[in-house]
């Protein structure tokens, strides 16, 4: 039974192989007929024979000699026109090879280079594909690369897409493929090297065989690419701030962004209210650096308050040693003018050497207290200058009006902080 079987399914096989040997010798035939037809001048003639061909499945080689033998004869016989349509035939037969009439007359290559363009412009119709729009951002900086991409339904294995790039900064046009990707559109990317700072860049969709271009582009874009070669991002600048690069003031965009070229830089952010923040960056070329700067509030100086501090204290021990010495020459002068000339009532000392003495305490005395009261005068204000605070001013750390007091028992200050 399966011997049978077996047996059944050769001898069908082996029909159905001599059916279209048959057939195909047949095509060759017809073919041979017309060609030699076409040979003789028989235009008319060979319309006729290759009409036979009609419906019937002609292997490919034969599909092209017939349409190019029926291009010749309706290059006579109709015009143009109707020559286009039959060599679109041979052109679908050879695979939509543009050349198929590479061998042909001027007469015919001009007619099959038309229909070329009709049917393979038509062939990604046919096949049921579609290329979706261009894909490609505007560089942030000159050399900044670019990624391409664009998507295609129902892709048929043989195409292709490329970019086709031209550029006011170059001469010429190239092409970028666009390659299938995990995440599913094709991709491509424009190297940075062509990306020159303020050209302008044409992009085009193309669609391929192996042959070439399908057609026109199915999609363009123009880009802009910005003088700039590097650039800082800051984020969102609150208003009144301000940004400076290299102590030179700078405006940064909605983005807060901020174009320099490439090295290094300092950037510095100062708010209205005092507040600010600084650091240095190295940019690079072709790319746009994220910085974040977190604006504070400095310490204040201190340098102030120590001097006061210091300086009163110097004017207080100077005061303190003088009253020392005045409460010195006050002793030395009072034991001068206990002296007595022996045996008698009258003073040993001279009067002009009392008064030298007395002159000296009271210089002593004097002088003394007004260092102490110019240290004084010093000490409160390095107290006022130890009390503002790091967030504010004097104004902020008084909260009313200071009063000076100075008085024989106490130097100080009266106020509400």
């Amino acid at each position: 039974m399966r011997a049978g079987s077996l047996i059944g399914v050769a001898v069908l096989a082996s029909l159905l192989a001599t059916t279209t040997h048959a057939r195909a010798q047949d095509a060759a035939a017809i073919v041979a007929r017309a060609r030699e037809q076409l040979d003789t001048g028989a235009y008319a003639d060979v319309l006729r024979t290759l009409s036979a061909l009609r419906g019937k499945n002609v292997p490919s080689q034969l599909a092209i000699e017939a349409g190019l033998i029926e291009t010749n004869a309706l290059i006579v016989t109709q015009g143009a026109d109707a020559a286009q349509t039959a060599c679109g035939k041979a052109i679908v037969a050879a695979g939509y090879d543009p050349e198929v009439a590479r061998e042909q007359s001027p007469k015919v290559r001009d007619a099959c280079r038309a229909a070329a363009k009709k049917v393979r412009g038509e062939r990604l119709g046919e096949e049921g594909a579609k290329i979706g729009d261009l894909g490609a951002k505007a560089p942030e900086v000159a050399y900044q690369a670019i990624r391409i991409s664009t998507t295609v339904d129902k892709r048929p294995p043989w195409l292709k897409v490329v970019a086709r790039i031209e550029s006011s900064g170059i001469e010429g046009s190239f092409d970028v493929p666009l390659l299938p990707s995990d995440e599913g559109p094709l991709l491509g990317t424009l190297d940075a090297a062509w990306i020159k700072p303020k050209s302008r860049l044409h992009i085009a969709l193309v669609a391929q065989d192996k042959f070439g271009d399908l057609g026109d582009p199915v999609s363009k874009r123009e880009l802009d690419v910005p003088a700039a070669e590097a650039a800082v991002l800051l984020g969102a600048i609150p208003d009144g701030a301000k940004v400076t690069v290299d102590d030179e003031p700078a405006t940064p965009d909605k983005q807060g962004r901020v174009n320099a070229t490439a090295g290094k830089h300092d950037l510095a952010l100062r708010l209205s209210n005092g507040a600010s923040a600084e650091t240095s960056v190295e940019l690079r070329r072709g790319q746009v650096t994220r910085v974040a700067l977190a604006p504070q509030f400095g310490e204040p100086s201190r340098v102030w308050p120590w001097v006061t501090t210091g300086t009163s204290l110097a004017l207080l021990a100077t005061g303190g040693v003088l009253l020392i010495n005045s409460e010195l020459r006050r002793s030395e002068l009072e034991d001068a003018a206990a002296q007595r000339e022996p045996g008698t009532d009258l003073p040993a000392t001279d009067y002009s050497e009392l008064e030298s003495i007395d002159s000296e305490r009271t210089t002593f005395q004097y002088v003394g207290i007004g260092l102490l009261a110019g240290g004084g005068a010093v000490a409160i204000l390095a107290t006022v200058l130890w009390l503002v605070p790091t967030d504010g001013g004097v104004a902020s750390a008084l909260n009313g009006p200071i009063t000076p007091i100075v008085s024989p028992g106490f130097v100080g200050i009266s106020g509400r902080f």
